[in-house]
């Protein structure tokens, strides 16, 4: 890829896809080949299981910290999260944008109704390295009936303020979906 295409297919100017690509290549995801333009680095790969890793582990923590908080009687008003879970359980098929939609606005209830600021800003940073590709996850009936199971099991341990089994059954959703998004799409990249 180069920069100017970037910015004309963006409909924007170089200036931005410059420094996002700077960015990109700091941190190792891309590296740029004289004359011939910018290409994936080699630990582009390693750096998303790396992050998926992470996130495994933060977002198991924040499903931990709400169910405490919900058990404690800490928590008023869950409705951030009790939404999302009802759309989930709903079968009616939604675009793809709203499924995508749906999917983050669970994830932030939770990281939010932890109380934990850090979690909450750590993984606001991970999830930039798979935003960009988590809607062609999403996408996959299978994936997407397989996340919304697995989803409606850590909302029911949170309201039922079971900690233990809210973070393992969190943990073990972003590992399988990061191992989803790592090997069910190989020729289109990572996908979350």
């Amino acid at each position: 890829m180069t920069e100017r295409v970037t910015a004309g297919e963006l409909g924007i100017s170089t200036t931005p896809v410059k420094e996002a690509l700077r960015r990109l290549e700091n941190e190792g995801f891309v590296r740029t080949i004289p004359r011939r333009g910018i290409v994936v680095g080699e630990n582009a790969l390693t750096s998303f299981e790396q992050v998926i890793t992470v996130r495994a582990w933060l977002e198991g923590l924040a499903a931990r910290l709400c169910a405490v908080r919900v058990a404690a009687g800490e928590l008023d008003d869950v409705s951030a999260l009790t939404g999302p879970l009802a759309l989930m359980k709903d079968p009616i098929l939604r675009p793809v944008d709203e499924i995508v939609e749906i999917n983050a606005n669970f994830h932030d209830a939770i990281r939010e109704l932890s109380g934990n600021r850090v979690i909450v800003q750590f993984v606001g940073t991970l999830l930039g390295v798979d935003a960009a590709v988590r809607k062609r996850a999403l996408s996959d009936p299978d994936e997407l009936q397989r996340g919304n199971a697995e989803h409606i099991d850590v909302g029911d341990a949170i309201l039922d303020g079971d900690a233990d089994r809210a973070e393992a059954l969190m943990r073990s959703h972003v590992l399988r979906s990061g191992d989803h998004t790592l090997h069910a799409h190989p020729a289109e990249g990572p996908v979350s």
